[in-house]
């Protein structure tokens, strides 16, 4: 009975912790850095915006996270491993646990309760961590059968490792084919970071006090996230507004989400839209034209600073700013 009990337990945390093991892998949890995130100020950012613009930074982080998530998945699925899929399991979500602690990420009960039963899955192996660490010999795995019926155990030797391997392999192509495999798509020619300058009639800017004559900057993300890329805008007052743009040909629709301000949630009802016409001017700028009003938008060098200056491996001065 409590063999199998103990089956429930592992194939329920294997299950749980396989939706955060590949949306890590495939980089859709966090996402990536994006030229969206370069109009956003340290004080505009909620702890867990903070926390996942810190794992967006850097997908090399966020695919071994996810790495380490999936390892203890498989381990879990096997009988004879179990007990290592519970260890790592253990440190894996102590380490979410205490991250969602300390940065206010809503799921903390989950990851702490995926920690208490990854320790209690561990519980019949206890001894045998703990003479490891005292250097002694180990001895074999503990573990359990659920029932010693012949027949049973001879289908299940087979069948069991047929499915773990089914379920992992699957859930993988499912979660890639579903997530476009992680890769970076979407980018159009105008993304980037820019200043603005308005001229011509002003045009009110619905969900808003603002007109188009308010815009001081306008970032175009450069990643896709199925249902357009990401947008920022920066207002001669300070207010920030965020939202989704699609391209199509040289007109560009923009779905505008309301102002940031306080507690909003991931997700929020459009305010309104914006549809401009847009024109290359030069090498880093744009025109910008709606009902008559123009923005003339130059590519912000010092805004797109942290995504463009890349990866060094010569030592150099530090830059820490």
């Amino acid at each position: 009975m409590l063999w199998a009990l103990h089956w429930l337990l592992r194939m329920g945390l294997a299950v749980s912790l396989m939706p955060y093991a590949w949306t890590k892998v495939f980089h859709v949890q966090m996402g990536y850095a994006d030229y969206a995130d370069a109009l956003v100020q340290y004080g505009e950012m909620s702890p867990m915006g903070l926390l996942w613009r810190f794992m967006a930074f850097s997908p090399t982080v966020q695919l071994l996270a996810g790495l380490a998530e999936l390892i203890a998945v498989i381990l879990l699925l096997f009988r004879r491993t179990a007990w290592l899929g519970a260890l790592i399991a253990v440190l894996d979500m102590s380490i979410v646990f205490l991250l969602n602690l300390t940065f206010d990420v809503p799921v903390k009960q989950l990851s702490g309760a995926m920690a208490v039963a990854g320790i209690i899955l561990l519980v019949p192996n206890v001894p045998r961590v703990v003479r490891f660490l005292l250097g002694r010999n180990t001895g074999p795995a503990v573990s359990g059968l659920i029932w010693r019926n012949r027949v049973f155990v001879r289908i299940t030797r087979w069948a069991s490792p047929i499915l773990a391997v089914l379920l992992v392999v699957g859930g993988g192509l499912a979660s890639g084919a579903s997530f476009g495999w992680g890769r970076l798509t979407g980018s159009e020619e105008v993304s980037g970071v820019y200043t603005a300058a308005a001229g011509g009639t002003p045009v009110k800017i619905d969900g808003t006090e603002h007109t188009t004559d308010d815009i001081t900057q306008i970032a175009f993300g450069q990643i896709n996230s199925g249902n357009g890329n990401r947008l920022s805008i920066r207002y001669a007052d300070g207010d920030f507004q965020d939202g989704l743009y699609t391209v199509d040909g040289t007109s560009i629709t923009a779905e505008l989400f309301p102002i940031r301000k306080g507690a909003q949630t991931l997700i929020r009802d459009s305010s309104g839209t914006l549809e401009f016409d847009y024109e290359k001017k030069g090498d880093d700028s744009f025109s910008l034209r709606i009902d008559g009003s123009e923005l003339t938008i130059e590519s912000d060098e010092e805004r797109r600073f942290l995504f463009d200056r890349g990866f060094r491996w010569a030592p150099e001065a530090p830059v820490n700013r």
